[in-house]
């Protein structure tokens, strides 16, 4: 039996981030993933500034390094296009920011560079190719049955944190709901490309809204070795309510699209499609409780709008290690208060973005938002409390 203070369950941007903050706690962790790295991950592969501030939080020296990854591309921008053709450009390239505001990474790179970069010979193991089986409660903490290399081995932990991403396993294995109904689960396809066409010098991320596909979007993120994310995302219910084949539609729309197909003249599809499930944030999930938290897609830390999920994932393992620090010093190991902290930390943004989302129904919403939001002291607005904000956390 291995005995260890904290048992991390998933080795994505959420676990392997909160192994780095409880490196630097000096707190006895182990980090367990049933997959051997680097490994792909069905993602948009977009990295926001909330990122960013992550990594400087664990070490300033680690976001210098990430910058300076050849895999990891530089974007200096953003663009919404409108169903009409109508554009909401930022760009911050002159702002002044000592890196980018965002970046584009395949998971298979950023989900690497974060394992390959953690402590040697600190508190704590990274364990791949390790896969849980079962979870037994004690009286004080959890026994966890894993299967390891070809055979069977159980820990013993005080903590155990739930990080494997949206499919459910602590979830399960705790018997917690994990509200993957269609209200509060986006569903998304993602297909990697080749010589895409349009895309901005500073490598904007470009977001499309598409009238057929409302309220869902359409997205083509710039990754380095001139490829790219494409993909489009939709939620459950309105799929449902529509009964709509992403797969066909986004066939559909990269050949009828007057402002998409032109991007596919010569591109060339590096795999075939593929879907997956984000559970979006909602405080009807449970989160936190005795010896529990769970962080990243586990914890449904995506925002409903864009389905940004690798910031909010690694913001909720750096207020997660918080807590953690703050269990060992009381003694006291229930966590309600992480889940408390994490919905009033993102209150504002689950009321937004939920807000935001439904308006998508209707583009007689949308096509005069668009319009208005291209005016230049609302644009000029929006730059100056982005840069203030990028200023205050990088």
């Amino acid at each position: 039996m291995h005995q260890v203070d904290v048992c991390i369950v998933g080795a994505g941007p959420a676990g392997s981030t909160l192994s780095h903050f409880l490196h630097k706690l000096n707190i006895d962790h182990l980090l367990i993933d049933k997959s051997q790295f680097p490994r792909d991950k069905i993602c948009g592969d977009g990295i926001t500034v909330d990122v960013l501030n992550v990594l400087k939080r664990i070490d300033p020296s680690l976001l210098e390094k990430f910058s300076q990854e050849s895999e990891m591309l530089p974007s200096w921008g953003f663009c919404f296009h409108g169903p009409k053709g109508q554009e909401l450009r930022y760009d911050f390239k002159e702002a002044g920011f000592p890196v980018a505001p965002f970046f584009t990474s395949r998971r298979m790179d950023l989900d690497d560079f974060l394992i390959r970069e953690l402590p040697a010979g600190g508190s704590g193991e990274f364990w791949p190719e390790t896969e849980l089986k079962g979870l037994q409660r004690l009286d004080e903490g959890f026994d966890a049955l894993v299967h390891r290399q070809g055979e069977e081995e159980k820990i013993r932990c005080k903590i155990i944190i739930g990080a494997e991403g949206e499919k459910p396993v602590v979830t399960r294995y705790l018997g917690l709901e994990h509200f993957r109904e269609k209200d509060h689960l986006l569903a998304a396809i993602r297909i990697y490309y080749k010589d895409l066409q349009g895309f901005d010098p500073g490598n904007h991320l470009e977001f499309f809204f598409d009238p057929h596909l409302l309220p869902g979007y359409f997205w083509a993120f710039p990754l380095s070795n001139n490829e790219a994310n494409v993909g489009l995302g939709m939620l459950s219910t309105s799929i449902a309510a529509k009964k709509i084949n992403l797969k066909k539609s986004f066939e559909e729309i990269i050949q009828r699209n007057p402002h998409i197909a032109p991007r596919f003249e010569g591109a060339v599809a590096l795999e075939k499609t593929k879907g997956w499930g984000l559970p979006i944030m909602t405080p009807k999930r449970k989160i936190g409780g005795d010896g529990y938290a769970l962080i990243g897609d586990a914890g449904g830390m995506i925002e409903a709008f864009t389905g940004k999920g690798i910031g909010p994932g690694m913001m909720s393992a750096r207020i997660a290690s918080e807590h953690i620090e703050k269990a060992f010093a009381q003694k006291n190991f229930n966590f309600q208060a992480y889940h408390d902290h994490m919905y009033r930390y993102y209150r504002s943004e689950i009321k937004h973005t939920y807000r935001l989302q439904k308006s998508l129904k209707h583009t007689w919403i949308l096509n005069p938002v668009m319009s208005l939001a291209s005016w230049s002291p609302l644009t000029r607005y929006a730059e100056d409390r982005m840069i203030r904000d990028f200023l205050k956390w990088v």
